[in-house]
């Protein structure tokens, strides 16, 4: 037994002392199929083309929650064959100028007994009498049938409005995690399976649901599956990648916004009732199951399982004359030897690790900084996406040319980096963001041209400074923090989108111009808050926090870093 169990023992160490030798045979292994350009290139189809329906939903509350001009129902005007002009214009206290929450209180029994013109020749000769809040409403006809029109989302119902577009974001928010675990847990391709599969059911009961509140529901679950679908087929997508193509692929990756973007614009254009459209973009989901089929599982997730037959067979089926080392599966040796990490222990040990970014003020500083430019960047993004109808009479121009602007500017800063550091390519982005939307409320409103190049060169800046906040962000923070710092980002980002429809709803019915004055005054501080952060280019990353108290007082957050851009 005593021999038994010594040559178990040396068996173990063997397999653990060649685990990393086995690790970069897979490296090796990966490397050559990438020189297969066509099945890496398919791979990266599987893998971005899901993103594409992400954009899409995302996006859509610009045409199904559209607000259309709207006055209170007067029930005896309507049964007297009134126009819709015709009743706004004796009813409604801003006439034919803007929708309105309140009627005059006219005698209408009376007005109905007589024609148009009497009538306004009646009302025209009295005191106009008080106001009282609308308890029914009418909408413009020529306006689209949306989901504010179909559940009265106006006047005091407007916030409920802006929880169409804050459930996809709360969704989203709460999908990377739990996919994140679920892909971590049980493998790349189910996470990615699981995701398409909610995907498919929760877009349709969307559109055939009757109730508010179950409608809030299954935009929930679309926007938690389009970030399962995003996240684990990403992370897919840069496993089987080789190292040489990993730049590349995360830059390119996210042009599935901006197609989806413009398709979207065209199929709303042909389909105008929402319910229709939402069918209309959750059908072709089906297409998913493709995704599901021929996307593979990561070898290298499984080879962390001691699932080697299972990843070398992945390999073979692309390249047989690719031989795999002598391996076994030792995936349940591993699993009987490893104590089951719940999502709570994970919660908890990102909890630990996010306080431990604010252990220094120079560390707490930078993620300070850091979050908040996040936070600033993506709710911009999302206000400028949102809030075609303030800034724009044609939504479905507005939603193309969104997708037109962005596609370049994940491109441009890959440019300007390489004569600029990371620090004054996003001060200077954040600065053209904020000049172009302020400068919005000082162009007159009939100039609709004007605003629309003016917001879209505000919405290029604002897309493009992503890519470098990013690269900033990782650089910033020691190694040991790093992940949590760019997770807290991530994660601070959504809470922008979240807060996006609100800030075009409320604020940009006071004003049209509102939203876009907040965005420019909160993107020029990003800009400042910036200055103070030292630049990191061409400088060693910190590995630990005692790095980075070691680090020269230049490389410090500080106003005289202001000084430097």
């Amino acid at each position: 037994m005593e021999g038994d169990d010594k040559k178990e023992e040396g068996n173990t160490v063997q397999e653990r002392d060649a685990a990393p030798v086995h690790e970069d045979y897979m490296d090796s292994a990966l490397e050559r199929l990438n020189t297969r350009r066509w099945w890496i290139w398919i791979i990266f189809l599987l893998a971005s083309s899901p993103c594409v329906f992400t954009a899409i939903h995302i996006m859509a509350s610009v045409f199904i929650a559209n607000l259309p001009n709207y006055w209170c129902h007067v029930p005896e005007l309507v049964d007297a064959k009134w126009t819709d002009e015709q009743i706004r214009n004796i009813s409604s206290p801003e006439g034919l100028s803007k929708s309105s929450c309140s009627v005059i209180n006219w005698n209408y029994t009376l007005l109905a007994t007589m024609d148009y013109e009497k009538a306004s020749e009646y009302v025209s000769s009295k005191v106009r009498p008080s106001e009282s809040r609308c308890t029914k409403f009418m909408y413009d006809e020529d306006i689209s049938f949306s989901t504010v029109s179909e559940w009265d989302l106006v006047c005091d119902n407007l916030t409920l409005k802006s929880y169409i577009q804050a459930a996809i974001a709360m969704g989203k928010f709460f999908g990377g995690v739990f996919f994140g675990f679920l892909a971590d847990k049980y493998g790349r391709k189910r996470s990615f399976t699981a995701a398409c599969l909610t995907y498919i059911i929760s877009g349709p009961l969307a559109a055939f649901t009757t109730s508010y509140w179950f409608f809030l529901i299954a935009r929930f679950f679309i926007g938690f599956a389009g970030s399962g679908c995003y996240g684990t087929a990403y992370i897919i997508l840069t496993e089987l990648s080789s190292m040489g193509r990993r730049a590349m692929f995360a830059c390119i990756y996210n042009l599935s916004y901006p197609v989806g973007y413009v398709i979207l614009a065209g199929i709303a254009y042909v389909f105008r009732d929402w319910r229709t459209l939402q069918l209309a973009i959750s059908l072709p989901m089906v297409l998913l199951l493709l995704n599901c089929w021929f996307l593979p599982e990561s070898p290298r997730w499984l080879m962390t399982k001691g699932r080697h037959p299972k990843a070398w067979a992945i390999v073979n089926t692309v390249d047989k004359s690719i031989e795999p080392p002598e391996l076994h599966d030792t995936s349940s040796e591993q699993v009987a030897g490893q104590t089951k990490s719940s999502l709570l222990k994970r919660v908890v040990h990102w909890f630990h690790e996010f306080v431990n970014l604010f252990t220094t003020l120079d560390l707490c500083l930078r993620v300070v900084i850091s979050l908040f430019t996040w936070f600033v960047a993506s709710l911009v993004y999302y206000v400028i996406g949102l809030n075609a109808d303030n800034l724009s009479q044609d939504r479905y121009l507005y939603v193309a040319l969104s997708g037109v602007v962005e596609a370049p500017s994940y491109v441009a800063p890959l440019i300007i980096l390489i004569w600029l550091g990371r620090k004054p390519t996003a001060v200077i982005l954040f600065i053209l963001a904020g000049i172009s939307l302020l400068s919005i409320a000082a162009i007159p409103q009939e100039y609709k041209t004007a605003i629309l190049v003016t917001v879209m060169f505000g919405r290029f800046a604002d897309s493009a400074v992503f890519a470098v906040i990013i690269v900033h962000t990782s650089e910033l923070v020691p190694t040991a923090n790093r992940n949590s710092a760019v997770g807290a980002a991530l994660t601070t980002a959504q809470l922008g989108s979240v807060l996006a429809p609100f800030v075009v709803d409320i604020l940009g019915t006071k004003d049209s111009t509102w939203p876009s004055t907040l965005c420019g005054i909160v993107t020029l501080l990003s800009a400042l808050l910036m200055m103070a952060l030292p630049e990191t280019r061409g400088k060693n990353l910190l590995a630990t926090v005692e790095d980075l108290k070691k680090s020269d007082r230049r490389d410090r957050v500080s106003l005289r870093n202001c000084c430097s851009c």
